[in-house]
C-alpha cells in the first residue's frame, strides 16, 4: 500500500516551499531596488513583472524534484551533506527544466526576464533552503522533527556469515536505520531457509535480480569477508544489475569504509552505473517538461471529463489502482473511472484464466461493466490522462512497460521481472507494435517490455511516443 504523507513530512513540504518563495522574495525585492532598477534600464535588462509570478509558481514545484531526490526520507534528512548533495542537484535539474520552458515560450513576457533571475532562482535558492534543511536536520537527528518518517525499509543482505551478522545486529539495535525486513541470500545451500537473528535465509546469490523484485528491495548489501576478492567485484556487479543502491560491509573495502565513513563497520554506499546513466537522466527531463506542459493543457479539458464521469454514473470521478511498478513497488496508479461499481471478483477469476493459459493480460473489449461514457474514453486512451500526475510524481514514465496489478506477478517466470528494471510509462513497445500482432500472446509482449527495459533510449522513447499519437487519434482498441 502507499502511505499518506505524514504531518511531519507536509510540514516540511510546506516549509520547502515557504524558503523557495523567501529566494524568489529576495531576488525580486533585489532587482526592484532603486541601484538596481537603474543600473537595469541603462544595460537594457529590465525586470519583467510576470517573471516573478513564474517563478513564484517555479518554487511551489521544487517540492516535485525534492522527492524524486529522496529529499523526505529519514536517512537524507538526518544527513546535512546528502541534504544539500540533493538540494544542489534538484536545483539544477530544474535550472536546465526552466532553460527549456523559457526557450519554447521566449515569446511571452514572463520569458523575456533577465538572465540574472533565473541564475539568482537557483543560487539563493540553493542557499536559503540548505540553510533551512540544515536547521531540520538538526532537529531531526535529535528524535524532534520527523520520527513519524523512520523509513520501512526493505533490504537484500548477500551473505550470511559473520558479516552479515554484524550487520542483522546492527540492524536491530539500530531503529533509526529504519530497515523493517531483511533477506538474506547465501551460496551455501546449508544456510537456505535458515535464518540470520530472525531473518531469513531465501536462497543463493545468483538470484539477486528477481530475489530484488520478489521482496520488493529498497536496497542491498553485500556482508562478506571469507571470499577472494574477483568474485566479490562480480557478485557486486551482479548486485548493480538489479538497478538498486547497493552497499558493501566487507573487509576487503576496509580502507575505504574508513576514508568515506569514518570506521570500518559503516556500509559504503557504492555508485550505480544506471543512477549516472546520462540517458536515464534526459529521460526524466523530458518526462518532467513534457509531462507538465501536457498536464497544463489538459487541466480543463480533464475537469470537464471528470464532471461528465461523475455525472452519468453514480461513484468517484477517478479510479485509483494499486500497480506494480520499478522495482516491485507498489504505488496507486490514476484514472478516470470507466466502469460501474461493482464486485470485480469475477472479473479477476477470468483474468487469471487468461495468465494461465499464457494470453495476454490485457482487458477483454465488451466488458459489460464499461459505462457508455467510459467505451468513449477507452477507444481513445483519454481515461489514461490522469496518469499524467504520476509521471510527474516520478511513479511512472511516458514511455515504458504498462503497469501490471499485483496477483498478474504470481505468474511471470523470473525473466519477464525484468521488465521492472525501468519505471512503467503511459505508453510502451507493445501498446504500439503489439496492436499490429493477431492474438498476442503474455510472451509475446513481455519479450517486448524486457527488450525495452534493457535497451531503452530516449530516441526509442520519442519513436514510441509519435507512434502512439495516431492511435489514439482513430481510437484503435486496446490490447
Amino acid at each position: 500500500m502507499t502511505n499518506r504523507p505524514s504531518t511531519s513530512k507536509t510540514v516540511l513540504i510546506i516549509l520547502d516551499m515557504l524558503t523557495a518563495l523567501l529566494a524568489v522574495v529576495a531576488i525580486f525585492t533585489f532587482r526592484t531596488s532603486e541601484t538596481v532598477s537603474t543600473f537595469s534600464r541603462k544595460a537594457g535588462a529590465l525586470f519583467i513583472p510576470e517573471a516573478f509570478v513564474f517563478y513564484c509558481l517555479a518554487a511551489l514545484l521544487m517540492p516535485l524534484l525534492f522527492r524524486l531526490n529522496s529529499l523526505y526520507k529519514y536517512r537524507i534528512v538526518a544527513s546535512t551533506y546528502d541534504q544539500i548533495t540533493q538540494i544542489i542537484k534538484s536545483y539544477f535539474t530544474f535550472f536546465v527544466v526552466l532553460i527549456v520552458l523559457l526557450f519554447f515560450f521566449q515569446e511571452l513576457r514572463f520569458a523575456k526576464s533577465s538572465r540574472g533571475f533565473l541564475l539568482g532562482f537557483m543560487l539563493l535558492g540553493i542557499l536559503f533552503v540548505s540553510v533551512e534543511r540544515s536547521v531540520v536536520g538538526y532537529f531531526t537527528r535529535r528524535r524532534r522533527f520527523l520520527t513519524d518518517e523512520i523509513e520501512a525499509k526493505t533490504v537484500l543482505v548477500i551473505g550470511a556469515g559473520n558479516a552479515g551478522e554484524t550487520f542483522a545486529l546492527q540492524v536491530l539495535n539500530n531503529p533509526e536505520l529504519g530497515i523493517e525486513k531483511a533477506y538474506f541470500l547465501d551460496d551455501d545451500t546449508k544456510k537456505i531457509s535458515t535464518s540470520v537473528l530472525g531473518f531469513s535465509v531465501i536462497d543463493s546469490i545468483s538470484a539477486v535480480q528477481h530475489k530484488a523484485i520478489d521482496v520488493r528491495a529498497d536496497e542491498i548489501y553485500v556482508t562478506i569477508n571469507n571470499i577472494d576478492r574477483e568474485r566479490l567485484l562480480e557478485i557486486i556487479e551482479e548486485c548493480k544489475r538489479t538497478r538498486l543502491p547497493v552497499k558493501v560491509l566487507s573487509r576487503h573495502f576496509r580502507i575505504v569504509q574508513n576514508e568515506f565513513t569514518g570506521n570500518d563497520v559503516s556500509a559504503l554506499a557504492l555508485s550505480s552505473q544506471f543512477t549516472i546513466h546520462p540517458g536515464l537522466v534526459a529521460k526524466r527531463v523530458m518526462d518532467f517538461v513534457l509531462g507538465m506542459i501536457i498536464f497544463l493543457v489538459l487541466l480543463v479539458p480533464g475537469l470537464l471529463i471528470a464532471l461528465l464521469v461523475r455525472l452519468t454514473s453514480r461513484g468517484a470521478a477517478f479510479y485509483l489502482s494499486e500497480r506494480v511498478g520499478k522495482g516491485g513497488k507498489l504505488f496507486r496508479m490514476f484514472k478516470f473511472r470507466t466502469m460501474y461499481i461493482n464486485d470485480e471478483s469475477e472479473h479477476r477469476r477470468a483474468a487469471e484464466e487468461r495468465l494461465k493459459e499464457g494470453k495476454h493480460m490485457g482487458k477483454p473489449e465488451n466488458d459489460p461493466r464499461i459505462t457508455p461514457i467510459g467505451r468513449f474514453l477507452r477507444k481513445y486512451s483519454i481515461d489514461e490522462f490522469p496518469q499524467i500526475l504520476n509521471v510527474l510524481r516520478g511513479d511512472m514514465s511516458l514511455v515504458g512497460p504498462r503497469p501490471c496489478l499485483e496477483y498478474e506477478m504470481q505468474y511471470f517466470e523470473d525473466w519477464h521481472k525484468r521488465r521492472f528494471l525501468v519505471l512503467p510509462g503511459l505508453t510502451g513497445l507493445w501498446q504500439v507494435t503489439g496492436r499490429q500482432i493477431e492474438g498476442l500472446i503474455l510472451h509475446d509482449a513481455m519479450i517486448l517490455d524486457v527488450f525495452y527495459a534493457e535497451n531503452f533510449t530516449v530516441w526509442l522513447d520519442i519513436k514510441i511516443m509519435l507512434k502512439t499519437v495516431p492511435v489514439m487519434i482513430f481510437g484503435k482498441s486496446k490490447i
